[in-house]
């Protein structure tokens, strides 16, 4: 049984970035946010959204708010209505397809993500995400490209390294694997060594 992938906050808060109209606005996004009061956050954004029904901005936060809390057909929706409205919001199709990916729709994450890879090219949360949406789909050759290019565009995430390297392992590439625990020693020696564990435990009879 292959172990539970690790939280991907960062990734998930990278949505967040900008939202507001207002830098009032956008602290208290961060604030509560940080303490992870995510029925704050969503009270919130529902507040400000009756103010600016037309604003993107807040159907986004609430549907933050809503995965944070695990009710992922709320994000979804509320997510797939802020893309109608403006499709070139790369955050919005990040935070769509990884909340597909976490209800258990990996197929329809890996539609999704490839469609927003095509919107933001030099997205490396994109690209992870399609990676990850990969993954869970079973489709570890394309997941393995889709963590490269998020590793080329952004060198110093020690996640997909170690989501990367992960691949490695499952699909028998070990030539490659060296290389990648070298740069998770310097990134993350905590993920180095599980990584590590992971390539011990696959070589066992």
């Amino acid at each position: 049984m292959e172990p539970r992938p690790l939280p991907a906050d960062p990734l998930l808060a990278s949505a967040l970035v900008g939202r507001g109209d207002s830098l009032d606005e956008r602290e208290r996004i961060a604030e509560l946010d940080q303490k992870r009061d995510w029925d704050g956050l969503l009270r919130y954004a529902e507040e400000r959204q009756r103010r600016d029904p037309e604003g993107s901005d807040w159907g986004v936060v609430a549907a933050y708010a809503w995965g944070r809390n695990g009710d992922y057909s709320k994000a979804i929706s509320a997510l797939s209505r802020v893309i109608q409205r403006n499709p070139e919001d790369v955050g919005a199709w990040n935070l769509l397809g990884e909340s597909q990916r976490r209800a258990g729709q990996p197929g329809q994450a890996v539609r999704t993500l490839e469609r927003a890879s095509a919107i933001g090219r030099t997205s490396f949360v994109t690209f992870f995400f399609l990676g990850e949406a990969y993954r869970d789909a079973n489709r570890l050759d394309r997941a393995m490209s889709a963590y490269r290019e998020a590793a080329r565009l952004e060198p110093e995430f020690a996640r997909t390294w170690f989501e990367l390297g992960a691949a490695y392992i499952r699909l028998g590439e070990r030539d490659e694997i060296p290389l990648v625990l070298e740069r998770l020693k310097k990134l993350d020696p905590v993920l180095g060594e599980e990584l590590r564990k992971r390539l011990e435990a696959r070589q066992r009879p």
